[in-house]
């Protein structure tokens, strides 16, 4: 009974679950911070700053960028997220995503991985 025990626990860790729902302070390479909400799920996960734009780390920048979407997938612009200052012309040719398009790119994602699960 402890080793089924074990295991079930074991497996309900590796499963996705939602995101911290907290707020937290997030830290750029240059040392500068920004607060921002940790958002999702394991579909789809990001960061949403207090003015509402949508971030993702890029871990060979090591800065956390705006998000766009490209090919189905949330992934980080390459437009280093600069906290406490207006958007900027480039910042603000990208238009930021909405709540629907998070929630229509999630479910496709969600239709997506139910595809490859043995039934």
């Amino acid at each position: 009974m402890k080793h089924i025990f074990t295991l079930f626990f074991s497996a309900t860790l590796l499963l996705g679950a939602m995101a911290f729902p907290g707020k937290r302070i997030y830290m750029q390479k240059d040392g500068t911070t920004f607060v921002g909400h940790a958002q999702g799920d394991e579909f789809l996960h990001y960061i949403q700053t207090q003015e509402g734009d949508i971030l993702l780390y890029n871990p060979k920048t090591k800065n956390y960028e705006y998000a766009i979407i490209k090919d189905d997938r949330l992934v980080p612009s390459g437009v280093v997220y600069k906290p406490g200052k207006k958007r900027s012309y480039m910042q603000k040719s990208m238009p930021r995503i909405s709540k629907e398009k998070l929630q229509k790119l999630r479910h496709k994602r969600m239709l997506q991985r139910r595809k490859f699960m043995p039934h």
